[in-house]
């Protein structure tokens, strides 16, 4: 019985039937081919007995043309199945990339294995499947061949190849049983490639950590055990699949030796022909190929559909950030943010408690509280990057579940103190902010960024490359090439993240300017532990486990000897 996530994979191959069809005609070609050349050793044998040098060379051509004809159908059958299955491979990637970018951020928190564990699932996972699809084309291929060859044998001598079906259900019972056992070993030996992926990853991202705490002996022990606990789940599926060989090797002998001693007698006796005993030799040693090949293909398609419910289950995945229920589009004269009755939980944990407020258009709104506040997550549900568990956030009147969500994210810039930054010149990552516009005011951007003069001292200008995630930039200058981004972009909110927390007082300054630059004619949402940067903010709201206990400006609630005044004589200190 074939399993749902083996049918998800076959329905991957119905934009490809016109290619298959070819692939099944031209597997059909070679089988045939390869079985009629079994079938000419009678011919052959008969002439060489008989000394009939004209049947001896016109059989002989035969075979040739045969081979001929059988090798250029074998080129194009693999040739084109292979390339099928590239196709296909590279679709789910791809279907695979798009799925990672469209989970909400619940998702990619609290997915166990990581980033490293998703690219386990694209690489090593996928592969698996690619294997599986290469075999495909043995089910169009092997049939063929195993009932002309069994066919003719029961022609030779139907009660010797009857005889033979004894041991099949034998065969068919081990090969089940193996089956079963390597699913098991299967499903564990891709958790365990999953974990090296993710422990290779942190590797690679934490080298400056690991370098400074002096961490290399320790990485290197946890990828020593996760390897030998994938080693062991690999041994043991190599052994059950090798194991399978020698066994069906060791029936085939006796099988053999059975039918050399049988026609033996019967040729003795003149009932046979060298050419009857060849023949059917050569039909059973032909037999050897399909059986092998489809018991290999039962085998692996265990490994198959273990890999393909790992990714299918990521491309099913239905934690994704709903599209506006109704997609209409951002208001274009709006007044007001409203946050009305919001909570969020992270499963049981309540993060947001009941928030009610309002932000006016244009105004400077900043949120202060110590860390696992609440902060954070108020300004990444405005992107919908979650939902509320309950409440709203409302654009005027509009709730922004049924704005479209893309237009609903283009009315947003956000500048982050994480400062990511793609892998490409300077010029790419500050028109990153909207691919749409035309690039020459991208030098615009940076100007207002405060980033051109630094920009135009690299040796190649805009052109010039970031490496990866920004790394041939210093912690200011990645900052102020997002600020660009987010001036490129042009929206009329801006969320800022804790943007000047990580810098130091000279660099502060500079990216300050850019911010300030950035915040002009905007509706600004401002995250700071420096309270100093946000004295000038039209209100400030000050949140403590998940409610807002304060709102006001800086010297109201200065005054108001609460929340606000603890915090900022923390930082006077």
């Amino acid at each position: 019985m074939i399993s749902p996530e083996i049918k998800k994979i076959l329905r991957e191959l119905k934009p490809h039937s016109k290619t298959l069809i070819v692939v099944a005609i031209t597997g059909i070609i070679m089988a045939a081919c390869t079985a009629r050349i079994a079938m000419m050793v009678k011919p052959l044998f008969d002439s060489l007995q008989n000394k009939d040098q004209n049947q001896l060379f016109e059989s002989a051509i035969w075979v040739l043309c045969l081979s001929a004809i059988g090798g250029t159908a074998r080129y194009f059958h693999l040739f084109l199945m292979n390339y099928v299955g590239e196709q296909v491979i590279q679709g789910l990637r791809h279907r695979m990339q798009i799925k990672f970018m469209n989970l909400s951020l619940s998702f990619h928190n609290n997915f166990q294995a990581g980033s490293g564990g998703l690219i386990s699932r694209v690489l090593n996972d996928i592969m698996v499947i690619q294997g599986g699809l290469r075999m495909f084309a043995d089910f169009f291929r092997e049939p063929v061949l195993l009932i002309s060859l069994l066919g003719y044998m029961f022609y030779l001598d139907w009660k010797l190849t009857a005889s033979l079906f004894i041991v099949l259900p034998l065969i068919l019972i081990f090969l089940r049983a193996i089956s079963k056992t390597i699913k098991i070993h299967s499903i564990k030996g891709q958790e365990d490639l999953e974990k090296i992926t993710s422990t290779i990853k942190e590797s690679l991202d934490g080298v400056r950590v690991i370098q400074s705490f002096n961490l290399e002996t320790e990485m290197s022990n946890r990828f020593k055990r996760q390897s030998t606990d994938f080693l062991h789940s690999r041994r043991k599926i190599h052994q059950l699949v090798e194991v399978a060989g020698p066994v069906t090797e060791f029936i085939a002998t006796l099988m053999i030796l059975a039918i050399i001693t049988y026609m033996g007698l019967r040729i003795s006796q003149g009932v046979a022909t060298f050419g009857d005993f060849g023949a059917y030799v050569a039909s059973l040693m032909g037999l050897s190929a399909p059986i092998k090949k489809l018991q290999e293909s039962y085998v692996r398609i265990q490994e198959t559909n273990v890999a393909a419910q790992r990714a299918y289950s990521l491309i099913d995945d239905t934690n994704e950030v709903p599209q506006g229920l109704s997609n209409q589009k951002f208001p274009t004269d709006w007044k007001t943010i409203t946050y009305r009755n919001v909570s969020f939980a992270y499963g049981t944990a309540k993060i947001l408690k009941n928030i009610n407020l309002t932000i006016n258009r244009g105004e400077m709104v900043a949120f202060v509280g110590s860390s696992g506040s609440g902060k954070s997550t108020i300004v990444n549900l405005l992107e919908r990057f979650f939902d509320p568990s309950e409440g709203q956030i409302l654009i005027d009147d509009i709730p922004i579940h049924e704005i479209d969500l893309k237009d609903l994210r283009a009315h947003v810039a956000l500048v982050t103190q994480d400062v990511f930054l793609f892998s490409d010149t300077i010029e790419r990552n500050i028109w990153a902010g909207n691919f749409s516009k035309a690039s020459e005011r991208v030098v615009a951007a940076a100007q207002s960024a405060n980033a051109h003069d630094f920009i135009s001292r690299t040796d190649q200008g805009y052109q010039n490359k970031v490496g990866d995630r920004g790394n041939l930039l210093s912690g200011g200058e990645k900052q102020r090439v997002s600020i660009a981004r987010a001036i490129f972009k042009d929206a009329p909110i801006l969320i800022l993240d804790e943007a000047t927390s990580a810098l130091d007082s000279v660099s502060e300054v500079e990216v300050q300017k850019g911010l300030d630059q950035l915040m002009q004619g905007r509706t600004a949402l401002v995250i700071a532990h420096r309270l100093s940067t946000i004295s000038k903010s039209s209100k400030i709201v000050v949140m403590k486990a998940g409610e807002i206990v304060e709102i006001g400006t800086h010297q109201s609630l200065l005054s108001q000897n609460g929340e606000y005044h603890s915090l900022h004589a923390l930082q006077r200190i």
